[in-house]
């Protein structure tokens, strides 16, 4: 079994000598002092070994209305790659996710944490994921980030992006093949015609490979129809259950943040 650590309820970010309960050297309460981050201060008597090395962080931004946490969309493949990758910790953006769109809190939280470990941690990496208005956080996160902190993203991966914009090299369907389709967001589509920003990877890291745009057929949000009537296109929903997304982001992950040599299993999907 895996477990989603959350870093707004614990910061371990160092590796540990293994603790032990019934050390005498422990008989109180135990601060355990990291290199980055806050001590944290254990009760021996619930302690039989801990040994943290955290490598990577996965930072996900969940979609509009979605409860805090590891957004849905993203659970299955996040699960994946934890269970088969070491040192890593699931990290969700707090944010309100709510109908406003007001991305700024959500924002400043993912530049923190990349700042703050590029100071502390310098030899940690990152893992970014956004769900449709979790993309557009991460694409403004993105693009506030200096050099230094973005070449430590090996990965972003966005799905039921509201601004995704043809002839991007990261642009892919379902099955993670390019998508060559020239259709345009639903927040995009209005962003061009006020004449206001359209939030987007830049052009290095488009280029870099890094980046995977999910748009699944029949996603509104992600490729506006006109015609379509309906609320919220079901193709925006299904993310969680597209095995196909899921194995395809799962590998993709690991083969940027794993070492060459590193096999990893397939994904288990939704």
């Amino acid at each position: 079994m895996f477990q989603l650590i959350s870093l707004s309820v614990l910061v371990l970010s160092a590796a540990l000598a293994p603790v032990f309960a019934n050390s005498p050297a422990y008989p109180h309460k135990t601060t355990l002092r990291t290199s980055c981050g806050s001590p944290i201060e254990l009760d021996p008597i619930y302690i039989t070994m801990l040994i943290i090395v955290i490598q990577i962080e996965l930072i996900d931004a969940r979609g509009t209305a979605e409860p805090q946490g590891v957004s849905t969309m993203f659970y299955p493949m996040i699960k994946d790659i934890l269970a088969n990758t070491t040192g890593g910790v699931s990290q969700p953006v707090e944010y309100p996710a709510g109908p406003d769109q007001n991305t700024t809190s959500g924002e400043k939280f993912v530049l923190d944490v990349i700042n703050q470990g590029l100071r502390d941690c310098p030899g940690q990496s990152y893992a970014l994921f956004g769900y449709s208005q979790g993309a557009t956080l991460i694409l403004n996160a993105l693009d506030q980030l200096d050099a230094a902190a973005l070449s430590l993203v090996k990965s972003v991966i966005l799905v039921g992006n509201p601004y995704r914009i043809p002839n991007k090299l990261s642009n892919v369907n379902g099955t993670a093949q390019k998508d060559h389709a020239e259709s345009v967001g639903m927040f995009a589509t209005s962003a061009i015609q006020n004449n206001s920003t359209v939030p987007q990877l830049s052009t290095d890291v488009d280029r870099s490979g890094k980046a995977l745009d999910y748009c699944l057929e029949g996603d509104g949000v992600c490729s506006y129809d006109t015609s379509c009537s309906c609320a919220l296109p079901a193709g925006h929903l299904s993310y969680g259950l597209a095995d196909a997304v899921q194995n395809t982001a799962f590998q993709h992950v690991v083969s940027r943040i794993e070492p060459p040599s590193h096999t990893a299993k397939s994904g288990g999907g939704a």
